[in-house]
């Protein structure tokens, strides 16, 4: 097998967002980030560093078909709920028919909604960002 076929690319991912496939992904996001404190003991010129946390921060960036999530988080967060969801992406080599699959557990909307922008001639897309504890990952091969 050559070196390009083991490389994966965008075009062979999707994103599913509690289960149902979102359509027109433009780009996908899902990272975790390792919170450390750093420490210096006495006599020693290194400095130290210890995993203290971690945090998840993810987004999606899709052309707008419609608002079937906003609706969803607006009408939970006028009750008073904080709304939550799955976020399920793969990416899938095309050469080799492997498949990866992260999944967040937990997520929750990061940043403002954006309801409605539109502007003469110009396709509408919409972003989400959100945030999720990385302790709730799952991964499938």
């Amino acid at each position: 097998m050559s070196v390009e076929d083991k490389v994966y690319t965008g075009s062979g991912g999707k994103v599913y967002f509690d289960g149902e496939e979102l359509f027109y992904v433009q780009k996908s996001e899902l990272k975790v980030t390792p919170k450390r404190e750093n420490f210096d003991l006495v006599g020693e010129l290194d400095e130290y560093s210890k995993l203290v946390g971690l945090s998840g921060k993810g987004s999606v960036e899709v052309i707008k078909t419609n608002a079937f999530v906003y609706r969803r988080f607006v009408e939970e967060m006028k009750k008073g709920k904080d709304p939550t969801f799955t976020y399920i992406g793969e990416v899938t080599n095309a050469a080799t028919n492997e498949t990866q699959t992260a999944i967040a557990n937990e997520c929750k909307i990061d940043g403002d909604l954006d309801i409605m922008s539109f502007e003469p001639k110009k396709i509408m897309n919409d972003a989400i960002s959100f945030t999720f504890p990385p302790t709730k990952m799952e991964f499938e091969e």
